[in-house]
């Protein structure tokens, strides 16, 4: 199985789930269940056709914009099969790690241009504790993406000398410098 595209939304991006590294628990299959039928009603054709309006405060219509991110019920439905058969899964999960390590050693022994790159404290994201072996915090997007940029307590670790980590957001060109403090206890 490829790793997914540069620049292209990922199995879990289309499905809205958290990419969890390999030591933290997975995703049960009704998680993954359910985040298909979200994503299918979301993503429907009838819900997010073209030309869609909505009426404004003065009752005339106006275009909706189409900042987030569609998907194909084609990608949705791929993502799901993957995701859901944890031979598939497993083996999606080796390809996209080992894509984002390439981008991130690329980004070590380079220069390179973030485009849209925001500086922010680790403090300003949304931290999810709902699992206790893996704390992951994240922030939106302005792409629409509600989990754009995701950071794992795995990410924090292996960038703790520097107190600072470039991530980039699942479903577009925008970067965060998150800036963060180790607690020596």
């Amino acid at each position: 199985m490829a790793g997914p595209p540069s620049f292209q939304a990922d199995y879990y991006q289309i499905l809205n789930l958290p990419f969890l590294e390999a030591s933290t628990s997975p995703l049960s299959k009704q998680q993954i269940k359910l985040a298909y039928h979200k994503a299918l009603l979301k993503h429907h054709p009838d819900k997010v056709g073209e030309g869609s309006s909505l009426p404004n405060a003065q009752g005339s219509s106006i275009e909706q914009s189409s900042t987030a991110q569609s998907y194909t019920i084609d990608e949705i439905t791929t993502a799901y099969k993957t995701l859901s058969d944890s031979r598939a899964r497993a083996e999606y999960d080796r390809t996209l790690r080992l894509d984002r390590a390439k981008i991130a050693e690329r980004e070590k022994t380079s220069d390179v241009f973030h485009t849209g790159l925001e500086i922010v404290d680790l403090e300003d994201l949304a931290c999810d504790e709902s699992n206790e072996d893996s704390i992951y915090w994240y922030r939106s997007c302005r792409c629409g993406d509600e989990k754009g940029f995701t950071v794992t307590e795995d990410d924090l670790e292996r960038e703790a000398e520097h107190g600072e980590i470039v991530i980039g957001c699942r479903g577009c060109s925008l970067w965060l410098k998150i800036l963060f403090a180790v607690d020596g206890g």
